[in-house]
Parts: C-alpha cells; sequence; structure tokens
C-alpha cells in the first residue's frame, strides 16, 4: 500500500508538471494576445523616452500587437521603476531600464522599493551611448581636458547635471575623481538648464549625452572637450575621445534595455527578446537611433542580463569611493 501510494503520487506530481508545462508552453505560442504596456520612468521629450518609442514601435509591428509607451516620471527613474517590479509577472508590463534606474540608483540608496536582482529578469538591451564632456565655447573656457584639470586643480569650479544621482552626475564626478580634482556639484531639475549655464559661464563644465550637448555644441554655445567613448564620433569628428586627451579612465558610457517583473515565463521572455532583436535590425530602427546619436546594443536576455552582472560592481565600488549618497 505504501509502495502503491507513492507511486501515485509520484505519478501525480508528474501529471501537473507536466500540464504547467504545457500550459505555459501553450501562454507563450499565444502571447501576446492583448497590447503590451512599456513603462517609461521619464518624461516625454527625453532621450530614454525617445529610445522607447522608437523600439515600442518596432515591437509592436513584430509581435503583431501594439506596445504602448506610458511616462511615469519622478525621483530620477525610481517611481515608474518601482511600479514596473509590482506589475504582474506575465508579459504584458515591461519596464525600461536603464544604467541608472538599474545599477547607479540602488547603488547611491539602499532605501529603493525595488532591487533589480530580486525583483526584474532581463529581456533585452536596446542601446547605449557615451557621453561628452563641455565647457562654454568662450574665449575665458577651458580649450582642452588637461586646460580644464589644470583650472579646478588651481581656482576650482563647479559642474552641473540633471539632477543629485544621475548619470551624468556620475559621470562628471568620475572625470573629477580621476583627475584628481575638487569642484563642486550644481543639480538642476533636468540637463536643458544645465548645459544652458555652462553655455553662459555660469558653470565650468558639465558632463551629458551627446544627444543633449550636441544642439548647443552644434550652434556654437558649448565646446567639448572629450568623448567618453572608445572611439571618435562622426556627429563630432573633431573631439577626441579620453585616451586621446590624456585620460583612458573616461570610457564611459550609459544604456538602455527592456525589463520583466520576476517570474515572468522564460517561453514569453524569449518571445519578448527576439522581438526587440527583430526590431533592431531594421535599417529604419537604426537610422532613427543614429539620428538619437545612440548606437544600437542589440543583447538577447542572457547577455543584457551578463551586461548588468558585469558593470554592477564597477558602479557599486564608484559610489561607495565617492562617498556621494541620494537617500529618500
Amino acid at each position: 500500500m505504501h509502495a502503491s501510494s507513492t507511486i501515485r503520487r509520484a505519478l501525480c506530481a508528474t501529471l501537473l508538471a507536466a500540464a504547467a508545462g504545457a500550459a505555459f508552453a501553450d501562454a507563450a505560442e499565444r502571447f501576446p494576445a492583448r497590447p503590451i504596456r512599456l513603462i517609461v520612468a521619464f518624461a516625454p521629450g527625453t532621450g530614454s523616452d525617445a529610445v522607447a518609442r522608437i523600439i515600442a514601435a518596432a515591437m509592436g509591428a513584430a509581435l503583431g500587437r501594439v506596445v504602448i509607451v506610458d511616462n511615469h516620471s519622478g525621483a530620477g527613474g525610481v517611481l515608474g521603476t518601482e511600479q514596473g517590479a509590482r506589475a504582474a509577472a506575465d508579459g504584458y508590463t515591461l519596464t525600461l531600464a536603464t544604467t541608472s534606474t538599474l545599477l547607479t540608483l540602488p547603488a547611491l540608496n539602499p532605501k529603493l522599493r525595488y532591487r533589480p536582482d530580486r525583483d526584474f529578469v532581463p529581456v533585452a538591451a536596446l542601446a547605449r551611448t557615451p557621453f561628452v564632456l563641455v565647457t562654454a565655447n568662450t574665449p575665458q573656457a577651458p580649450r582642452s581636458l588637461a586646460e580644464l584639470e589644470t583650472r579646478l586643480a588651481g581656482a576650482g569650479g563647479t559642474f552641473g547635471s540633471a539632477g543629485n544621482g544621475t548619470i551624468g552626475h556620475l559621470v562628471a564626478q568620475h572625470f573629477v575623481h580621476e583627475a584628481g580634482v575638487q569642484a563642486v556639484h550644481v543639480p538642476y531639475r533636468g540637463s536643458s538648464q544645465a548645459l544652458s549655464d555652462v553655455a553662459g559661464g555660469q558653470l565650468l563644465f558639465a558632463c551629458d549625452t551627446v544627444a543633449a550637448a550636441l544642439p548647443l555644441i552644434r550652434a556654437g554655445k558649448l565646446r567639448a572637450l572629450a568623448l567618453s567613448a572608445p572611439r571618435r564620433l562622426a556627429a563630432l569628428p573633431g573631439v577626441p575621445t579620453g585616451a586621446e586627451a590624456g585620460m583612458p579612465a573616461f570610457a564611459l558610457s550609459a544604456w538602455w534595455g527592456l525589463v520583466a517583473p520576476a517570474g515572468t515565463p522564460p517561453a514569453v521572455v524569449a518571445v519578448l527578446s527576439d522581438a526587440v532583436l527583430k526590431s533592431l535590425a531594421e535599417s529604419q530602427v537604426r537610422r532613427e537611433l543614429d539620428a538619437l546619436q545612440v548606437e544600437p546594443l542589440a543583447l538577447d536576455a542572457a547577455a543584457f542580463g551578463a551586461l548588468i552582472h558585469s558593470e554592477a560592481p564597477f558602479w557599486a565600488d564608484f559610489v561607495r569611493r565617492s562617498g556621494i549618497r541620494f537617500d529618500s
């Protein structure tokens, strides 16, 4: 009797596992059966929003269902990301992930109500961008990275960013740290005013994405001193890389990707990841990303997860050494 009962329990467990596997397979085969929501934790019109909308349109075509961009900005990306972490794990709610929301903000603020390693699974990487260090395009402003370092070592200076704890703040702070100088950080509510004040001479310098700074550079109001890129960019052919300017450590980039709530079925994640990779292979999508001065970064779920894992220690260590905190 005991052996028979054990066999029956084992058979039931096997049947239940098979049924669950069939259900997951069936769900993936029918997925998606309705529109998908993509939470963007930044305001409309920002670079992150623009990247999200390009990918959402292409993914919708690839999946045969509309992908709706849902902007939930606030707290530098924290509020929308928290909402994404609490969504149902069925593949119908995705969150735009950034270097900031997944790596730097959790390192800066241990009180966040989400943990990337616990609350999300990677879906795919989308794109990445380097940063450009800029100052005013005036006779009085530094004309090279070396001149900026000399100015900071002597009289000091100020730098602006889109806000305390933002990626632009950290990249600029990284430059200051590597140069062995001191500079006062002035946070703004967005990068537009910070860059305008650099152009006006109220601030000595700033680090921002190429897309954000390029209009003022082309207008002759900002002078680009160095790129945090491994090679020069076609949009700024005369601007040296950090290595060319004498600071090889100035080689940071930021990326965008998609994540889903933890527990999302792997088969559904695979469908979503495949749709992203197909979207990034389209020439129209690449042209639109190029217009934003960002580079496609086509990584599937596993490769995107490996990227997150490989970069997390750098940012955690830098935040610890810098002493920057952003508690909320």
